[in-house]
């Protein structure tokens, strides 16, 4: 058995550390197991771990769209997950993405408390 411990994406992919999903509402109710699933399946923002050697070599001029520590927006359901066998689930600070999945860089944002 093997546990995964770092890993460095290859080619055209992106590693992204998607942003934790709330498990209480507002008011402190905790939300149903299922619901909490399905908000940490629809993730969409994240923070770049990681960049291949030929992350967007395909496009028009080559450059980079972002860089390591970035916060970015990435195609729902996109990516790739890692599973885990010593805790018997899907890793949840790691998705492995495309390079063209990535949709958007968050330049300006606001913390809030849940």
């Amino acid at each position: 058995m093997r546990v995964i411990k770092k890993i460095k994406p290859l080619g055209h992919r992106v590693i992204i550390k998607p942003d934790e999903v709330e498990e209480k509402s507002k008011g402190g109710i905790i939300l149903a197991q299922d619901l909490v699933k399905q908000e940490k399946n629809a993730q969409v923002v994240g923070t770049v771990q990681d960049i291949g050697s030929t992350c967007w070599a395909d496009t028009s001029d080559g450059e980079p769209w972002c860089k390591i520590e970035d916060v970015v927006v990435f195609a729902k359901y996109s990516g790739m997950k890692i599973w885990d066998p010593v805790e018997g689930k899907y890793r949840e600070d790691i998705l492995i993405v495309n390079d063209l999945d990535l949709c958007g860089l968050v330049t300006e944002w606001e913390e809030v408390n849940g």
